[in-house]
């Protein structure tokens, strides 16, 4: 049920009580605050972070890896 309210603040577009009080404690505090919901930062902060090119590389070669030992750990099955 609580979800159902979370859905309508979100198409109303009203923020969360809870992140309105934490900005206010955080601009208070002389801390930075930021803009949106608490979800919505953090998300955006997890998804898009900086880093330097070599960082992708190998994130990018290591998931490729674990998938290649998934295909010969795990064989597919032939589909008829």
């Amino acid at each position: 049920m609580a979800i159902v309210i979370v859905v309508l603040q979100t198409w109303v577009g009203v923020v969360c009580p809870l992140t309105t009080w934490e900005m206010a404690f955080r601009e208070r505090a002389g801390e930075i605050t930021y803009s949106g919901s608490f979800v919505s930062h953090w998300l955006d902060t997890l998804l898009y972070y900086q880093a330097p090119a070599w960082v992708f590389v190998i994130c990018y070669t290591l998931f490729a890896l674990v998938v290649a030992a998934c295909w010969i750990w795990v064989r597919p099955r032939k589909f008829f």
